[in-house]
């Protein structure tokens, strides 16, 4: 992600207004309700990532997503507490 940032889909999953406060320049906004809603819509041209603040929101939409679309393989999520920055910095641990 660092070198290529790019080459993965990183889906955001928080609300918009945490979203706005700060988060990874190359995600994409999109809460579990939204994800639900466009499934289909996704592809296997790139992993997918799924990110929040503390790995439990980013796992809901895995495992949603690993039931309603097994067909995509390359889906993952960051189980951790990640904090953002307004400049467009973050930190995992």
């Amino acid at each position: 992600m660092a070198t290529n940032p790019h080459s993965i889909q990183l889906i955001d999953v928080r609300s918009q207004q945490e979203f706005g406060a700060g988060h990874i320049p190359s995600s994409t906004n999109m809460t579990v309700d939204q994800l639900e809603a466009n499934i289909n819509s996704f592809t296997d041209d790139k992993p997918i990532i799924f990110i929040c603040s503390t790995g439990a929101r980013s796992g809901e939409a895995f495992y949603m997503f690993m039931d309603m679309r097994p067909d995509l393989e390359n889906v993952h999520y960051i189980d951790a507490e990640v904090s953002y920055s307004p400049d467009g910095s973050f930190t995992i641990e």
